[in-house]
């Protein structure tokens, strides 16, 4: 049971995140837009949803097969905000540090559009609609019409200047934008790691959510560069720091597997051993495999934390890992039904929601 000085301190910021989490959509919701034909039948659900506002004000029912990105991204980036406005102002910061990984992923998504000569609208509903490095923070960068000039822009506007910079200077000296973005995300987890180590002392569930998120990102590199044939000596400076698996594990991960489903079967922070079978059988061999099972373990851990997380910082980060949850699922089941994939294929890919 919590303390009275946490029942004082998270009082409020804990009603509210109860208030924000009763209107995510619930499991029986979900089966039901599992069940449906087509993907009009599921944007009509959502309007019985807190994502209401957002269906009507971009088209309706009718324009969410090519808007419902757009719907996503805006409710994600608002309840986001939303989180941060109501944490405890000396754990703020915190929050803005965990929720500032979509403020990056928008960067990077700039970036190389720029780079490789795409407009704004070509890649606008891949954003989310974050607190400092939003859309339209991006679309202001992205009309600099050059990588320096975009980044120049998001160092002045955001609060990740050293993090750009870094990937500015990576730019510079290398012309890649793929480098240069690799060194953005590289910049952003060192600094988190910081934030870790406090929020350790806070609430332990919360940084092994957050420690769960760097492995996987390692481990899909890991994967990505074995399925390619390429040496671990090409991509240790993408390794990010601060995750559960040191750099000296995963190398050896790396080197004592001799493909990716092997190197899965040998990763003990996530079960892939299904995903690695499922992978070893498809004809294409997408790495999303992997992806798509780390995600759901991570969406499940989060699942249980917000269960035992009552008056604490916990409650808080496990909600943003429960909306982006949600966004994840919609997203899968919308574009799965309109793929034409079976409800059992779209099953597969939101395990979580056994």
């Amino acid at each position: 049971m919590p303390g009275f000085r946490a029942a004082m301190k998270y009082a409020y910021s804990s009603t509210r995140v109860k208030a924000m989490e009763s209107k995510l959509i619930r499991k029986e919701m979900f089966e039901r837009m599992l069940a449906a034909k087509e993907p009009g039948s599921i944007a009509a659900m959502l309007l019985q949803t807190d994502y209401r506002q957002d269906v009507e004000r971009l088209g309706g029912v009718k324009a969410m097969s090519t808007l419902i990105d757009f719907v996503l991204s805006k409710n994600q980036g608002r309840e986001t905000s939303k989180l941060i406005t109501i944490a405890p102002k000396d754990q703020r910061s915190l929050v803005i540090a965990i929720a500032g990984v979509w403020d990056i992923g928008n960067i990077k998504t700039a970036i190389e559009a720029v780079s490789s000569g795409k407009s704004f609208e070509s890649v606008s509903r891949y954003l989310i609609d974050s607190r400092y490095a939003g859309s339209e923070a991006i679309k202001d960068a992205m009309a600099s019409k050059s990588v320096e000039g975009a980044m120049e822009k998001l160092m002045l506007k955001t609060p990740y200047a050293k993090q750009i910079k870094n990937a500015l200077d990576t730019y510079k000296k290398t012309g890649s934008a793929a480098e240069a973005s690799a060194a953005l995300e590289r910049s952003y987890y060192l600094q988190l790691g910081a934030t870790i180590g406090k929020l350790e002392m806070i609430d332990a569930g919360a940084a092994d959510l957050i420690r769960k998120r760097i492995d996987m990102r390692n481990i899909l590199t890991l994967l990505e560069t074995k399925k390619h044939g390429n040496d671990f000596a090409k991509i240790s400076g993408y390794l990010l720091p601060n995750g559960s698996l040191g750099s000296k594990r995963l190398e050896s991960l790396f080197r004592e597997s001799r493909s990716p489903e092997a190197l899965a079967e040998n990763v003990k922070a996530f079960n892939l051993k299904q995903a690695a079978k499922e992978y070893a059988e498809s004809k294409t061999k997408p790495v999303l495999i992997f992806e798509i099972a780390m995600l759901n373990e991570i969406f499940a851990g989060a699942l249980r934390g917000i269960r035992h997380s009552v008056l604490s910082f916990g409650a808080l980060i496990a909600f943003l890992y429960l909306k982006e949850i949600e966004v994840f699922t919609l997203r899968v089941i919308m574009k799965g039904k309109g793929y034409g994939l079976s409800d059992q294929e779209i099953k597969g890919m939101i395990s979580w929601l056994k």
